[in-house]
């Protein structure tokens, strides 16, 4: 079975309000659909789970989910002063319609989380045959931009190991990541990652190393086992 990892793009016009919300603000930097249930053709329910500045930015989330006119209900559970949940009710709209079609005669499988970025992007993989996953590509709507991010051979394990990362080191990481802290030349440094964070550069650099040892063991074991294959 393969999977690959699709980056879209939404254009403003075409993001839902809440995705909207979450480019147009600071304090609240990423929301991961964890689960949904799309059954019912008259709404949809979903669990997310909110990171940011939840001191600062808590109060103005809820208050944007209050005036989406779609949204029937809501109820939130603290996690810490990063992140919360939510669990949303919501009529089914055309999001909901146009996440449905990309899959619409195909066996393939969502792999769970679904991300929302601050950049207007909603990151996500699926599973499933080769030819299906090339057609699911293919029919994304041309006003949309999108990237294949990863692609091969779909490992649970793998998951596994991605997840074992912390919600915060996973933050800091994804921060890193958009600041060019990874590319050659290098264009951001750990105090620029720090003061985006609003913590201490130790506490940065900290995340980065445990969340880098962590990735580089899932490499290790992931070429041992493909060593293994090969044998």
């Amino acid at each position: 079975m393969r999977y690959l990892q699709l980056e879209i793009w939404y254009p403003e016009g075409a993001r839902h309000p809440m995705h909207q919300f979450l480019v147009e603000q600071e304090s609240i930097r990423r929301a991961s659909l964890r689960h949904w249930n799309f059954s019912n053709p008259e709404y949809v329910t979903s669990l997310f789970h909110i990171v940011g500045d939840v001191e600062e930015g808590r109060d103005d989330y809820l208050s944007a989910l209050s005036s989406v006119s779609t949204i029937q209900e809501y109820e939130t559970t603290p996690i810490d002063d990063r992140s919360f949940y939510v669990y949303v009710r919501e009529t089914a709209n055309e999001h909901a319609r146009r996440f449905r079609e990309l899959l619409v005669d195909t066996d393939l499988l969502v792999v769970p989380p679904i991300e929302y970025g601050g950049d207007g992007e909603m990151v996500f993989e699926i599973a499933g045959e080769s030819e299906e996953l090339q057609t699911v590509v293919a029919g994304v709507p041309d006003h949309l931009s999108v990237s294949v991010n990863r692609l091969g051979e779909y490992d649970a394990y793998r998951e596994s190991q991605v997840a074992a990362l912390t919600d915060r080191q996973a933050e800091v990481l994804e921060v890193a990541r958009k600041r060019g802290y990874y590319e050659l030349p290098r264009r951001t440094s750990v105090r620029e990652i720090a003061d985006e964070l609003d913590c201490a550069k130790s506490t940065v650099a900290n995340h980065l190393r445990k969340a880098e040892a962590g990735l580089v063991a899932l490499y290790g074991d992931r070429s041992t086992a493909d060593e293994r294959e090969s044998e």
